[in-house]
């Protein structure tokens, strides 16, 4: 089957009439792609298609159970409507070629919701498809086979949820057709239950007696399920809400500068050690201050002025002693030589000789009566200056710049530990949202407690229905009654013996092929293709787990956000494979969780192939940019929900998003 219109009136977010027109290329394009900001209506047009299909039986899955169908379909009249009259309707084409055209309609009188519901065929009314349209949708797509098509992620993801096994096995039901025995049982036993009534034999009997302390157990036990399950869904919802809690708790904390709080003791700890660098750092110069150059380095400018002024006045006495001694003695010898009868070249020379010596005496005479430096005391200063001193002084630099560095990183790191610190809204949060986790996982070990009684009690029921059979049998026997009631009786127990051996072997036999499917799907969707070898189903108890390559059991809380929920879309595509039915997907909001990777799976490996006609309903930062490339290939038709706010409705436009 395959849909070629959907029809809304007044229904929701839809004001007046609006219709989306599908197009059949069946074989060549599959997907209709239908884009919608949060808000804009495509959960309400997924819900329209549920409930022109199934009527009242679509509550189970649009809200909550308490909620009665007369107050869905109120609550889903448009405020802004401008007559009375409320509908949706779904055109579908069936494997045979007949056109069918189911309509529901509704209206508010006073407080009471007035309905109908009519079927057309082949564009003619037919009167006996409308009064029994709940059976024939059943034949068509059964309910509880159509969640496997119909699906919207958010609530789809749930099924990866550990708590959520009650739910899976019921889908396993569903897809292999147990289900479908276990309601014949059912109503198998309820013809035993009203036809033993009649049988007056059977109330005076020892059997009687044993099978009313029987009927009165069951009964306990019905009343202590039906009690266990109320708990159990309010246990459920509780789980949900405090989900949804944390949800919002966590982005509170981190727009409250979470990440700044949580990184505190870090950041004390690199504070701790910047601390003991900068301990290190002063160490190393007081060591250096110790040094028997480091002094004399710090007055380098005195020590280079005493070391030239030592060369200067080395220089200047000299100079000056040689110049005025000289002159002197040399004119006193030179003037009594003069006198002399010396013969005039022995006088020159003499002169010289005299001349030359007197300086030389003079000489060392100044060099002994000035206290100078020794040529020792000078290579040290020289030595000083040219080698010790610009060594200390790069030391020195070298220090200081490393402590420098180091009192910025700390002085930098402790403005963020006081931001931490006065974060206290942040820490509020954490503390909020640390309270909140452990509040669910209370609840969820309470609901896991509360499911393990439940199937305790199951097992009791079970056990004491078959006694109960037994009973109904060898009270048949006994009495040898060839009474219509009692060969009823008795046909009918051997049919539940029948149908029970039945569903047992169908059971094991479909499950093995279940669980290959379910294996392949996943693989096909999951981006690490080492992550799971197989997707084990107990084909007893419908337990269902991860099997990794080693052979060891994975637990889903090991799984990534967007592994579980490409585990649970696996889930479906493979139930929706193993019913054997042939019906349009309908994926609402099927991105929002999956990260890059497992975005391009999804479009590229699951949409192609879910079925030979596949709806998206997407917001803009799902199904865009490349993503969008990736799929154009595979679309049939592009829709888009606009929102206008002049009129406070929605319309239903083709195009997508800026193409719209």
């Amino acid at each position: 089957m395959y849909f070629t219109k959907v029809e809304l009136h007044n229904f929701g977010i839809y004001k007046g009439t609006h219709e989306m027109v599908l197009t059949n290329k069946i074989g060549e394009r599959n997907i209709t792609l239908i884009g919608g900001l949060n808000g804009r209506g495509k959960t309400t047009f997924h819900d329209a298609i549920l409930i022109a299909l199934y009527g009242k039986q679509a509550l189970k899955y649009i809200q909550e159970k308490e909620k009665s169908y007369d107050k869905l379909l109120a609550d889903h009249i448009n405020k802004h409507a401008t007559d009375d009259e409320t509908y949706v309707a779904a055109t579908l084409v069936l494997e045979d070629n007949a056109v069918i055209r189911v309509k529901r309609i509704w209206s508010l009188k006073g407080k009471k919701v007035d309905q109908q519901t009519i079927v057309e065929k082949n564009g003619t009314i037919d009167k006996y498809l409308g009064d029994n349209w709940s059976y024939y949708i059943e034949e068509i797509l059964p309910f509880g086979i159509a969640r496997f098509f119909f699906f919207n992620n958010e609530k789809i993801t749930q099924l990866a949820d550990d708590s959520s096994f009650e739910q899976i096995k019921s889908s396993i039901k569903s897809a292999i057709g147990v289900s479908t025995i276990e309601k014949t049982i059912e109503h198998i036993d309820e013809v035993i239950r009203r036809k033993k009534v009649a049988l007056k034999t059977f109330e005076t009997s020892e059997l009687n007696q044993e099978y009313q302390a029987v009927e009165k157990e069951i009964a306990d036990i019905d009343q202590r399920l039906e009690e266990a399950q109320r708990e159990l869904n309010k246990l459920e919802l509780q789980c949900q809400k405090l989900a949804i809690q944390i949800e919002t708790k966590e982005n509170e904390f981190w727009s409250s500068g979470g990440d700044l709080s949580r990184n505190r003791d870090s950041i004390k700890s690199e504070m701790n050690r910047i601390s003991g660098l900068a301990e290190q750092i002063q160490q190393e110069i007081l060591q250096l201050a110790s040094s028997a150059a480091t002094p004399l380095a710090l007055c380098k400018d005195l020590v280079v002025q005493s070391y030239n002024e030592e060369q200067e006045q080395l220089q200047g006495d000299v100079k000056r002693h040689t110049d005025t001694v000289v002159n002197d003695s040399y004119q006193r010898v030179i003037n009594r030589l003069n006198e002399s009868n010396l013969p005039l070249e022995v006088l020159d020379l003499v002169k010289r000789i005299i001349s030359d010596e007197l300086v030389v005496h003079i000489s060392e005479a100044v060099n002994e009566d000035r206290i100078s430096m020794s040529p020792a005391s000078l290579m040290l200063y020289e030595k000083l200056i040219s080698e010790f001193f610009p060594e200390i002084f790069q030391r020195i630099s070298n220090l200081l710049f490393s402590s420098e560095s180091q009192e910025a990183e700390y002085m930098s790191l402790d403005a963020h530990l006081g931001a931490a610190d006065d974060k206290t809204l942040a820490m509020q949060l954490y503390e909020a949202l640390k309270s909140i986790e452990k509040e669910k996982a209370i609840a969820e070990a309470e609901f896991q407690r509360k499911c393990d009684s439940i199937e305790s009690m199951n097992r009791q029921r079970k056990i004491l229905v078959g006694k109960r059979i037994r009973l109904i049998k060898g009270m048949a026997e006994k009495e040898n009654v060839n009474d219509d009631n009692m060969r009823i009786i008795k046909y009918a127990a051997m049919s539940i013996e029948t149908l029970t051996e039945f569903k047992k072997r169908l059971q094991f036999e479909k499950v093995e092929r279940l669980s290959d499917t379910a294996t392949k799907c996943f693989q096909t969707l999951i981006e690490k293709n080492s992550l799971a070898k197989r997707i084990d189903i107990n084909a007893k108890t419908l337990d269902v787990t991860i099997i990794d390559i080693d052979g060891n059991e994975l637990l889903k809380s090991q799984l990534s956000a967007g592994e579980q929920q490409m585990f649970a879309v696996a889930i479906v595509w493979a139930l929706a494979l193993s019913s054997g039915y042939k019906a349009p997907v309908i994926v609402d909001t099927p991105m929002a969780r999956l990260d890059s990777s497992h975005r391009t799976n999804f479009v590229t490996k699951y949409l192609p192939a879910a079925s030979s006609q596949v709806m998206v309903l997407s917001t803009d930062e799902e199904i865009y940019g490349r993503y969008l490339d990736m799929v154009r290939e595979n679309v049939v038709d592009y829709y888009t929900l606009l929102y206008r706010e002049e009129e406070q409705c929605t319309s239903i436009v083709q195009g997508y998003f800026e193409e719209a």
